[in-house]
């Protein structure tokens, strides 16, 4: 309540006689009038009049925590109309409030690398493990170590490579797992992996196709307990097997099923677009060729491989598609919609596919797809199952991965960006972002081949179905 001594207004119009005092809501009704009166002409309006006084709101239309160019009090202050400064010449508090350009703090550039750096802040970055506190636990075993690194250098790099690694080290960490006595095996496993999983993590994510054979990893351990008294070196052989089977099953076999299905679309005298590089749609392309050859050594398609930077995937399967004598033309990504008028399908690899259909692939897919689609060019995504997620992705900025950004600033003639060229650091206005994935909307993309055949995008949630006790 406002003390009747500090309110001039109300004081000046009762007599010292009168024996009854104002309501507070009198009170406060006299003291914001008398702000509106104190205020410059053409600085607010009815919204900006209460908000001085109702103790630190700002009127609409001005920045949090700048109004003029000048601090304002903090909300837990208490403020009013004489001591918050307004800015002369004001349009009114609809009007957009911009720092003046004669103030020595005020660097727009450097406040939105800021808001860049805060806007991407919760994504994973891959940096360099360390290793050295890694050995000296003994949690991790050493062949989950080494593959940390692996992954986290790229020289492990691909969503099958990745997975298989992952499989392949755990098969190794379980056949030197030693039970401890008074424990039972399907229960001491999984707290025994638990480290060496989340060790992995912080190296690189593991992906939608690296949880989901996680979980089933998980799974098979626990059905352990349900197949009855087994000693423990027959128990390790069970989730050896299993662990090789899932590999061959769902990764092998699959990716040859995928081949068979997908080369059929290609036919002689086709032109074939590619993004970057996937070790499926290699398998593709060389199966496709060598059976059109064999069939007619006469017959030819045309493959485009299409690329970007920093990576530069793309060299890789130009190299292998380039050594088997299949004819390849190497672009890079801005060149693809001169390129596309020519083109007869458009084969895209995939890290993950989204219940919704959304494909999640290398930055760059979508632009590759969005064209395709413009050029009316048929875009097929070959996918394995085990890489179908249930989440709905609907960007690619809630879950993503920050990349090496060294490669952005080396140019193509050998040398590096301006300062850096120097050995002066960056500019702090300057934000190198390296983003690893893009999404791809369902709508861009024509069919998905897959083990089972060729589906809609709108399918994976059919998929899963059918699949959920395997995955």
């Amino acid at each position: 309540m406002t003390d009747n001594n500090n309110n001039p207004s109300s004081s000046a119009s009762k007599p010292a006689g009168e024996g009854k005092a104002k309501s507070a809501k009198e009170l406060k009704k006299e003291k914001r009038a008398a702000a509106v009166a104190a205020r410059p002409e053409g600085a607010g309006g009815p919204d900006g009049a209460g908000a001085s006084a109702s103790g630190g709101l700002r009127p609409p239309g001005t920045q949090q925590g700048v109004m003029g160019g000048r601090p304002i009090p903090q909300l837990n202050q208490s403020a009013s109309s004489s001591n918050i400064p307004q800015a002369p010449n004001s349009a009114g508090p609809s009007a957009p409030r911009r720092l003046p350009n004669d103030q020595p703090n005020a660097h727009p550039t450097s406040s939105n690398s800021a808001q860049q750096n805060l806007f991407f802040s919760h994504l994973p970055h891959q940096e360099s493990p360390d290793t050295a506190q890694a050995f000296k636990t003994s949690k991790l075993h050493p062949i989950i170590v080494r593959l940390g690194v692996l992954m986290s250098s790229g020289q492990l790099r691909g969503a099958n490579a990745r997975t298989m690694g992952m499989m392949t080290a755990f098969r190794e960490v379980i056949r030197d797992y030693e039970c401890p006595d008074q424990a039972v095996m399907w229960k001491d496993l999984p707290i025994y992996l638990s480290p060496m999983i989340a060790w992995l993590e912080t190296c690189r994510p593991k992906g939608v196709g690296g949880g989901n054979a996680i979980r089933w990893l998980k799974s098979e351990i626990n059905r352990l307990g349900e197949q009855g008294d087994r000693s423990e070196a027959e128990q390790k052989d069970y989730l050896v097997d299993a662990i090789g089977l899932y590999l061959r099953d769902r990764i092998e076999f699959a990716d040859q099923v995928i081949a068979d299905h997908a080369k059929e679309k290609i036919k002689p005298g086709d032109t074939v677009v590619t993004y970057a590089r996937s070790s499926l749609v290699e398998m593709v392309l060389l199966e496709a060729w060598r059976d059109m050859r064999n069939e007619d050594p006469e017959a030819s398609f045309k493959v485009i491989v299409v690329d970007s930077r920093p990576l530069l995937e793309g060299r890789q399967l130009l190299e292998a598609l380039s050594f088997s004598g299949l004819p390849c033309t190497y672009i890079i990504l801005p060149l693809l919609s001169s390129i596309l008028p020519q083109a007869d399908l458009v084969l895209l690899g995939a890290s993950a596919l989204h219940s919704d259909g959304a494909l999640y692939s290398r930055s760059g897919t979508a632009m590759v797809a969005m064209l395709a689609k413009e050029h009316r060019v048929p875009v097929v995504a070959c996918v394995e199952t085990y890489k179908f997620g249930e989440k709905v992705v609907l960007d690619g900025v809630a879950t993503n991965e920050l990349g090496d950004t060294a490669g952005l600033l080396d140019l193509p003639n050998g040398k590096r960006f301006g300062l850096v060229g120097k050995g002066k650091d960056l500019p702090t206005t300057l934000t190198p972002l390296h983003l690893v994935y893009d999404v791809t909307p369902p709508s861009l993309i024509t069919a998905v081949c897959t083990e089972i055949g060729f589906i809609p995008p709108s399918s994976v949630p059919t998929v899963l179905g059918k699949t959920s006790g395997v995955v």
